[in-house]
C-alpha cells in the first residue's frame, strides 16, 4: 500500500496534520462524481485523505455491469496497476479498495472486521489526530480508533432497493453514540438523523462545481430549445413515465437530452432508453464534467424528473445548481428539496408531473441574456470552493474539541 505525501500546504498550519479515513459508498473513478469525491478533494488541502471504495451496501447480482464492478475491485485489491485511472487524485491522498463480502450480517461480521482493518493499517497506525469521515454507516467499529468521527448522510440509505437496510440502522445506532457531528445534505435526511440520535446535525444541502459549467455557458443568441437531463439513468429514481411524457411533448418543437451512464445502482435501463429515444430522445453517454457544461450551456432548460418515492424524499440535487450555473431554468417533480429551492429561487421550478410537459414547453421561450445571468449568479454561493473552506473549518472546530 502506498502511503500518501502530506501536502505542502498542508504542513504550515499550527497543530498536526489530520489522517482522515473517508468510508465511501462509491467507487474513486466511479462514472459521476458525487458528494464524497468533492469532500475528498477539498479536505486533501489542508489534510491526508485515505478514501475507501465502497464495502457494498447493495447486494450485487449476476448482471454484467456488477461482475465487471467486482472483477476491478479484485484486480485493484491485488495492487493491479494495469486498471487505468479515470479520475485525478489530489496530492496527499490514497484510495484503498477493501476485498470484503458484500454481505454484512452477523456470520460475516468478523471475517469483514478482520479484511477491513488490514485494508486501513496505514490509517490506524497513523500518527494522531485520526479522523473518520463516514458515508457509510457501516464502520465495522474504525471510529474507536479515531479522535474525530463525522458521519456525512447524503442520502436514506435504508431506502435505496437492494441496500441492506438492517447493516444500516445497526450501524447508525452505533455511530450516533460516537459522532461528533453528523451532516445531513437534505431536511429529510437531518430529520432521519435526529430521530436516528445523532446528537449535532448540521444541515448542508448538495452544491456543485459551478465555476465548470459557468465558464461554458452560452449567450441567449447561441441557445436552442432543449431540455437536459444529467445523472444515473437508473428507473429507482427517474419517473419513467413522465420522461415519455416529456419526450412526446418536445416531438417538433425542441430536444429531450439525456446524459449519465446507464443502470448505475442496479436495475436495467435499456428498453426505457430505447422508448424514450423511439419517442426522440438523444442519449448523449457518459460525459465528463467539461464535456457536460458544454452541452448544458447551449440549451433552455434543466430537468430532474425523479420520481418520489421513500428514498428521493432526502435526495438533494446538486444538479439543480449545475444547471443554474449553465444558465438552465430548473424544472423538476416536487421533490421536497427542489420544492424548498423553488421557493427561493424564481427561476427554479417544482411542478407535478402531469403538469410538468406544459411548464417545459413555456420554459422553452426564448429569454435575455440579462435572465441568463441571473440564473448563473444565483449559483454562485452554492459551490465546492466555499462549501470546502465549511467542511476545512468544521474538522478544525472538531480537532480542537480534542486537543
Amino acid at each position: 500500500m502506498v502511503t500518501a505525501s502530506v501536502p505542502e500546504h498542508a504542513r504550515l498550519g499550527d497543530g498536526p496534520v489530520a489522517n482522515v479515513l473517508m468510508l465511501g459508498t462509491a467507487e474513486w473513478d466511479s462514472p459521476i462524481a458525487t458528494n464524497q469525491h468533492y469532500v475528498a478533494r477539498e479536505l486533501a488541502r489542508s489534510a491526508t485523505v485515505t478514501f475507501v471504495e465502497s464495502l457494498g451496501l447493495r447486494r450485487p447480482t449476476l448482471r454484467r455491469d456488477d461482475v465487471v464492478r467486482m472483477a476491478a475491485r479484485v484486480r485493484r485489491a491485488a495492487g493491479d496497476r494495469e486498471v487505468p485511472a479515470q479520475r485525478p487524485r489530489p496530492a496527499g491522498t490514497q484510495i484503498v479498495s477493501p476485498l470484503v463480502l458484500p454481505v454484512h450480517r452477523t456470520p460475516t461480521r468478523p471475517l469483514n472486521r478482520a479484511l477491513l482493518r488490514r485494508a486501513t493499517a496505514d490509517w490506524l497506525g497513523s500518527e494522531r489526530p485520526r479522523v473518520l469521515w463516514a458515508f457509510t454507516p457501516v464502520t465495522y467499529g474504525l471510529e474507536d480508533a479515531a479522535d474525530v468521527v463525522v458521519y456525512h448522510c447524503v442520502d436514506l440509505l435504508a431506502s435505496f432497493p437492494g441496500v441492506d437496510g438492517v447493516a444500516v440502522a445497526r450501524g447508525e445506532k452505533s455511530l450516533s453514540s460516537r459522532t461528533a457531528v453528523a451532516i445531513a445534505t437534505s431536511p429529510a435526511v437531518q430529520e432521519h438523523l435526529v430521530g436516528a440520535g445523532f446528537p449535532r446535525v448540521e444541515l448542508m444541502p448538495n452544491v456543485a462545481d459551478v465555476s465548470v459549467f459557468a465558464a461554458a455557458s452560452r449567450p441567449a443568441g447561441e441557445r436552442r430549445p432543449a431540455a437536459l437531463f444529467s445523472g444515473n439513468l437508473t428507473v429507482h429514481k427517474l419517473d419513467l413515465r413522465l420522461l415519455e411524457a416529456v419526450a412526446t411533448a418536445l416531438r417538433g418543437r425542441g430536444e429531450l437530452l439525456l446524459a449519465g451512464p446507464l443502470a448505475a445502482g442496479g436495475g436495467s435501463f435499456d428498453a426505457e432508453l430505447r422508448r424514450l429515444e423511439e419517442l426522440g430522445a438523444r442519449h448523449l453517454g457518459l460525459l465528463t464534467p467539461a464535456q457536460l457544461a458544454e452541452a448544458a450551456g447551449t440549451c433552455a432548460v434543466g430537468l430532474i424528473p425523479y420520481a418520489i418515492n421513500d428514498y428521493t424524499r432526502g435526495v438533494s440535487p446538486l444538479k439543480c445548481f449545475e444547471y443554474l450555473s449553465s444558465g438552465l431554468a430548473v424544472l423538476g417533480t416536487r421533490l421536497p428539496a427542489v420544492a424548498d429551492l423553488a421557493r427561493t429561487n424564481p427561476h427554479v421550478t417544482a411542478a407535478e408531473a402531469d403538469d410538468l410537459p406544459a411548464r417545459l414547453l413555456e420554459l422553452l421561450q426564448p429569454v435575455s441574456d440579462t435572465v441568463l445571468d441571473d440564473r448563473v449568479a444565483s449559483a454562485a454561493e452554492h459551490g465546492w470552493e466555499g462549501r470546502g473552506a465549511v467542511l476545512r473549518e468544521l474538522l478544525e472546530r472538531e480537532l480542537a474539541r480534542v486537543r
